[in-house]
């Protein structure tokens, strides 16, 4: 099972929706959670359709400001338990076992001031919870100042109350892959700062049910905030196998190459094929020519795409005032790349 939580912040901008389906390609999500979307339900359902998504819950945001939603793939693998509009609390249900658990999907107040109204929700959820819990998400505070670099230093007792609220729920820090820093506000005028703002935390019930998981920080490509990538492996449950089948690419049909390629194939001769299996052969070789034709101009994009990606990564976990015109160029030409080759998610 894979979980992505991602303050995106704006799902009206193209490019955080072509950032968004890229990421679900590529990571298959079982579950996506949302901060920030700035869209009503109505149309994060275009989203949910876009992605391949069977459900989901969104509670709209205030004027320009907030929204969370969450997307989940199969009908029936969770109950929405209750919601604010810095929460949302449901019970996943396992599949292949009987196990279920708590997972909150939490938006800490972005304002410091009201973050004791966070904590407070945190402290009210534990008392009507199963015994397993898992809570991700951006808690818009850090536990110690190593968390943050730049800017002002961060007041201790601002610290510990996120500490204590932490410790009161009994939940533990599961730790990250990746970019320590999962936030920066891209200053470049010597205001540069970066903290971990985002981060998942389970009580102790939840870490024996799944002992074997990871905390992934993806790269940041279209929003200030690195999507979080939570996966979970349980050797009692199978884990599906996605090996590459056929699927028509849309994009195929603007390429005046495509309609050659498919006529071409037809008429290859076939051996063994009589009626409606000689039907049956002939589309299996235009799958394959397809296949072969796409690899041939479009996998070289790929190829790029997946390489920049990984540039960004290593640059991002050492972001700094003197590298971030590195970073944005990559940003841009990684975005050009999904706008211009139409990649797809499968």
């Amino acid at each position: 099972m894979n979980l992505i939580s991602w303050n995106c912040r704006g799902l009206g901008n193209p490019r955080a929706v072509r950032d968004l389906c890229q990421m679900v390609k590529e990571k298959r999500p079982t579950l996506l959670f949302l901060m920030e979307t700035k869209s009503i339900k109505h149309k994060l359902e275009g989203v949910r359709t876009k992605l391949g998504f069977e459900g989901l819950f969104a509670v709209d945001p205030i004027g320009r400001s907030g929204g969370v939603a969450l997307f989940w793939k199969e009908a029936g693998c969770l109950e929405i338990q209750n919601f604010t509009r810095r929460h949302i609390n449901a019970v996943v249900h396992s599949p292949g076992c009987d196990n279920y658990w708590t997972l909150t999907c939490f938006y800490g107040h972005p304002e410091s001031a009201k973050r004791h109204e966070s904590w407070a929700l945190l402290n009210h959820l534990k008392s009507f919870l199963p015994k397993a819990w898992l809570c991700i998400g951006d808690f818009n505070e850090i536990v110690e100042q190593e968390e943050k670099v730049g800017g002002d230093v961060r007041r201790e007792s601002q610290m510990e109350q996120f500490r204590m609220v932490l410790e009161d729920c009994g939940l533990s820090d599961m730790g990250y892959k990746g970019s320590k820093f999962t936030w920066t506000n891209c200053h470049k005028d010597g205001t540069f700062m970066k903290e971990r703002l985002d981060r998942a935390v389970a009580n102790r019930a939840w870490c024996e049910m799944y002992i074997n998981r990871e905390v992934q920080v993806l790269a940041a490509r279209s929003s200030d905030h690195k999507p979080l990538l939570l996966k979970i492996f349980d050797a009692e449950i199978a884990q599906p196998n996605y090996h590459k089948s056929f699927k028509f690419e849309a994009k195929w049909l603007a390429d005046g190459e495509c309609m050659e390629v498919i006529k071409k194939a037809w008429e290859m001769g076939v051996d063994g094929g009589i009626g409606m299996q000689t039907a049956r052969l002939k589309l299996a070789q235009c799958q394959t020519q397809l296949m072969r034709w796409s690899a041939r101009k479009y996998g070289d994009a790929e190829r790029v795409f997946k390489r920049k990606t990984k540039q960004l990564e290593v640059l991002q976990r050492q972001e700094s005032e003197a590298n971030l015109a590195a970073i944005q160029t990559l940003k841009r030409e990684i975005d050009f790349l999904l706008e211009q080759e139409d990649i797809k998610w499968k």
